[in-house]
């Protein structure tokens, strides 16, 4: 399978469960992100975005042969997961001494659900939860929020978060959740990662940009055990979605990117890395 086929089925994949109604990366992240078991290294991208369709308990993955080093078995009939990751190819030529050379190539892997396997975990081992405050307080630009106003939002032009107190909201978890979706636009001005789909909000932009900002979201709710919120007007958005992926390629994947780049820009003080 080559990468064009792989982000294609990656893509349809998605789009089978918003045509369901289904948003897959909003899901309970009590258990935490989704995460390497031997590594502890969280998946993001379009590895988070895959491996958020499941339903498994555990938020742990292992390949056939961590598992087997770990001592463990595979249960009869598991089934594994694609992930995949950047491998790069390093070439100098010695005969000019010319600097290396380093050329990126795309792999994938299969991986299995640690609950696929009849491997215990350790109270040690369970994945260690973020708390939202620490998000923010680690953040080395911080944004300005106001909580003078009963509806949410991210203005560009004055670069200022609007967000309801949080006794406003039925749980802080919906509001953190809220508070993560609007940080992520935040992110996007062009004294940050500068994002297009920010700046230049026509339909396609303003669809593409909430996908962005879902996805963040959804990121760093998972990193605190927490649950997105459902957004108003879900439905809406979801046939915007639809409708985005039949004008533009592999939307999901790209969006995923700039969430991936607006996450690592929040969480650039945090020492967790991800893959």
């Amino acid at each position: 399978m080559n990468k064009n086929e792989l982000f294609e089925k990656i893509n349809n994949q998605i789009l089978e469960k918003l045509n369901e109604g289904i948003v897959p990366w909003k899901k309970s992240w009590k258990e935490g992100i989704p995460s390497n078991f031997i590594s502890k290294r969280a998946y993001h991208g379009i590895n988070f975005l895959s491996l958020s369709m499941n339903d498994y308990s555990s938020p742990y993955y292992l390949t056939f042969k961590q598992c087997r080093e770990r001592g463990g078995s595979i249960k009869a009939g598991s089934k594994s997961q694609m992930i995949v990751y950047w491998k790069v190819l390093e070439y100098r030529d010695e005969e000019r001494d010319e600097n290396i050379m380093r050329y990126p190539f795309l792999r994938y892997s299969n991986v299995f659900n640690l609950s696929q396997t009849d491997i215990s975990i350790d109270v040690e081992e369970r994945p260690i939860l973020m708390s939202c405050e620490s998000i923010l307080d680690n953040m080395k630009c911080k944004p300005i929020i106001k909580n003078n106003i009963s509806r949410c939002y991210y203005t560009p032009y004055e670069d200022y978060i609007s967000v309801p107190k949080i006794n406003d909201f039925d749980s802080s978890e919906e509001y953190y959740s809220s508070l993560f979706h609007e940080l992520i636009h935040w992110t996007g001005h062009g004294s940050r990662v500068n994002r297009p789909s920010l700046s230049q909000l026509d339909d396609e932009n303003y669809s593409f940009e909430e996908l962005v900002a879902e996805i963040g979201s959804a990121y760093l709710c998972s990193l605190c055990g927490i649950s997105p919120s459902v957004v108003e007007n879900q439905t809406a958005y979801i046939k915007g979605w639809i409708k985005l992926s039949t004008e533009k390629d592999n939307v999901f994947l790209k969006a995923a990117k700039d969430a991936k780049t607006s996450v690592d820009f929040i969480l650039a003080s945090d020492k967790r890395r991800s893959s």
